[in-house]
């Protein structure tokens, strides 16, 4: 006989038939409800005093005689926004469903369709924005294993005259995507990024790529990865922000002796013909498909060849191997026939999800370096050429469910601010099966970078944990960085602008730090090592490996695939930790409305599989059902400090320019007053935003919240805990 866990992982396989439609309360809102304005069995949202509204209307329908109708005057804020909800609908656990519906709009911004799982979570899918007549639209989700039911959500976050939704309905879906049985595949490299060949070259070819079009550095970062594969040859000066980290970096590559003096290569068509014998030719692609980019740079990977348009082939006269134009009608077209002619011969430990027309070099070298596969999700709203949402949606479960988990996926689900899918939405998505983000949106050079080998004794901390007992009567608070420190991208660049600020040193901060920057840039890694001081703390960024959803993580894995997936996850992250003398880890654990810890097996695989560590950081922001004086704790003898600050939310990335420290100050000091535990000493863990908070912010802060609080590392403040309990520790609830 076959056990259920099998049975379940074969039907997993199997294209099957949709069961039967699900009950949705009054899917087609025909039925009003006793206020006469909305309809039966939902309910209305309206959050942060929107000038909004939600009803049913009367005159507008797509089947029968009513709709719902949501119109909202208010521009895009956090927690500003108009919804309405169902009552709770029944659903089986660990199933794959679709929902769709249909809508129409006109002057649409920011509309969703949602679902919300019980216990927590959700998935969200953007709509289309501007006038659209009734279209359909569809949502895929697989339900967590305890949840029993759901709450679909349309909801309106910006400035919309009028968005009408109807006829519901909810199925199980045709292909279930649960109790999978995890791929493997052989692995030539340790550790989770494979790394370039060494050593770098004594004298480097650069050339400085900041006046070449978005084409030609697209190429030409193709070509840097084709020709680093034996070693490093070929580094490149790239539109950096902060600008010229690019050189900054290969200058600290001198000081360091892993390079000599560079040679510069005076245009692009030079460093064509310096490695014109090496390549076999152009990939053309078609300019009015973006996934045809994506799929010529995999292509050209595979064949030793450069991504061109037809333009840049005839003008660099680089001979056509394959022409990729007129040949796909959407861009999942043109990753499908990469993935059906293409897939023995990439890797299949390094995936990436990227926007195929990015201006940015966004790590192009390492992925024709090891021939990774890109893919990207187009949103309903994104408007571009050949896309096809729910299609491309399907590839990528496919995608993701026949590749290993632990596995890295470069990239970002999103492109600026409303090109993709959200954040949170992705990295569930990718959370669940068991892989997680490693944030190199903006990374140049990496198949340089990650060829150096700095000396292991570079890699310790300069700080001290005391072991005195806490003073009596006071706060101990550690103010952490517990966002983007997960971003590789973010150390290379950013990070170095807030690690200037003269005043670093002068108060401890936590820094969140993605241990595969050791695998990566291992050589930016070395800076922040040389020049960390005794009050800066590196701890592992959310969750360990990268930017991942514990609660969710490899959960369309059968279970005994899952406990080896969660094994292996943080056996690997136990290892990185001890290379880089690193005792503490955050959690990502979902949204602030999320019960955390959703399973105290969570924060078991972390205690029980790393020996050594010291700590854990849980919550990216304070929880709801997180209380002040039950917010630190021990399990198996590991300090848990919940976060008990939350962070200024932002609408778009131009908000975060506009912070000022005095009003980021006044709120942060509030949030941390109102939040401390009642007793004394108290313990605490709060959280500041990585974009804007420089060290002196920190400063400020401190002498803002006065003497009753003494600001320690993360590391101290286990460490005071420890001390100050004894052997009357709290434990694990």
């Amino acid at each position: 006989m076959f056990s259920a866990s099998v049975i379940a992982g074969l039907m997993s396989l199997l294209s099957v038939a949709p069961e039967a439609v699900l009950d949705v309360p009054n899917a087609g809102f025909e039925s009003i409800g006793p206020d006469q304005t909305l309809p039966q069995g939902w309910r209305r949202e309206i959050g942060g005093g929107a000038n909004a509204s939600v009803c049913v209307d009367n005159g507008a329908a797509h089947a029968g005689s009513r709709s719902l109708r949501i119109s909202n005057a208010s521009p895009l804020q956090a927690f500003v926004f108009a919804a309405c909800s169902s009552e709770k609908i029944p659903v089986t656990p660990a199933t794959t469903y679709v929902v769709r519906c249909f809508a129409k709009g006109v002057k649409v911004r920011s509309c969703f369709l949602g679902v919300s799982f019980d216990g927590g979570g959700d998935r969200r899918q953007y709509l289309a924005e501007g006038d659209f007549e009734w279209r359909a639209f569809r949502c895929t989700f697989s339900t967590p294993d305890q949840c029993r039911a759901i709450t679909l959500r349309f909801a309106c976050d910006d400035v919309t005259e009028s968005v009408w939704f109807d006829d519901i309905e909810l199925s199980p879906a045709p292909r279930q995507l649960t109790h999978l049985t995890e791929k493997r595949y052989p692995k030539d490299f340790p550790g989770v990024f494979p790394r370039s060949k060494g050593p770098v070259a004594e004298h480097l070819a650069v050339f400085d790529c900041t006046r070449e079009s978005g084409a030609m550095a697209l190429l030409l970062s193709t070509l840097q990865g084709l020709v680093n594969r034996s070693a490093p040859r070929l580094y490149l000066i790239h539109r950096t922000n902060p600008p010229d980290f690019d050189n900054v970096w290969l200058q600290y590559m001198q000081e360091k002796g892993y390079t000599g003096t560079e040679e510069r290569l005076a245009d692009g068509a030079a460093v064509i013909e310096r490695f014109r014998s090496e390549l076999g030719g152009a990939i053309v692609y078609d300019t009015q498909l973006p996934g045809a980019v994506n799929a010529a740079c995999m292509i050209a990977g595979v064949r030793n060849a450069l991504p061109a348009t037809a333009e840049l082939a005839e003008r660099l006269h680089l001979p056509v191997v394959e022409d990729l134009r007129g040949r796909f009608t959407h861009n999942v077209d043109a990753y499908r026939y990469v993935y059906d002619t293409h897939w023995k011969d990439m890797s299949h430990h390094v995936l990436s999800w990227i926007h195929p027309l990015s201006e940015n070099p966004c790590a192009r070298d390492y992925m024709a370096e090891f021939n990774a596969f890109c893919f990207w999700q187009s949103g309903y709203a994104d408007n571009e050429a050949g896309a096809d949402p729910a299609a491309e949606e399907e590839f990528i479960d496919e995608l993701l469910s026949e590749t290993p988990a632990n596995i890295p996926v470069m990239g970002w689900p999103a492109h600026g601010d409303h090109k993709g899918i959200q954040e949170y939405t992705g990295v569930r998505w990718l959370s669940e099966y068991g892989k997680f983000v490693p944030g190199t949106e903006f990374c140049s050079n990496l198949s340089v970078h990650s060829a150096i080998r700095p000396p292991a004794e570079v890699f310790r901390q300069k700080h001290a944990e005391e072991n005195a007992p806490p003073a009596t009567g006071k706060t101990y608070l550690a103010v952490n960085i517990l966002d983007s420190g997960d971003a590789l991208w973010y150390w290379q660049l950013h990070q170095r602008k807030i690690w200037a600020d003269p005043v670093r040193g002068q108060v401890p901060i936590g820094w969140c730090m993605n241990v595969t920057l050791n695998d990566t840039l291992p050589l930016v890694q070395q800076w922040y090592y040389e020049h960390a001081t005794a009050n800066d703390t590196f701890f592992a960024a959310i969750s360990g490996l990268g930017y991942m959803n514990t609660q969710v993580y490899a959960s369309r894995f059968r279970t005994e695939d899952r406990e080896r997936i969660w094994k292996e996850y943080v056996e690997l992250t136990d290892a990185y930790c001890g290379k880089l003398d690193i005792g503490g880890v955050a959690l990502y654990n979902g949204s602030w409305g999320e019960t955390t810890p959703p399973d105290s097996e969570v924060f078991r695989h972390f205690t029980r599989g790393m020996p050594h560590l010291r700590y854990i950081l849980a919550d990216l922001g304070r929880h709801e059902n997180i209380q002040p004086d039950k917010a630190c704790y021990v399990v198996d003898s590991v300090p848990v400090f919940h976060t008990l600050t939350r962070f200024q939310v932002w609408s778009s990335s131009a908000d975060v320019l506009e912070k000022k420290r005095e009003e980021a100050n006044a709120w942060l000091a509030e949030e941390i007053r109102s939040h401390t535990p009642s007793g004394r000493p108290a313990f605490m863990s709060s959280m500041a935003i990585s974009w804007y908070y420089y060290p002196a912010w920190v400063l400020d802060l401190k002498e803002k919240l006065g003497s009753e609080y003494i600001l320690v590392g993360p590391g101290e403040l286990a460490q005071r805990f420890r001390v100050g309990q004894g052997n009357a520790l709290p434990r694990a609830r």
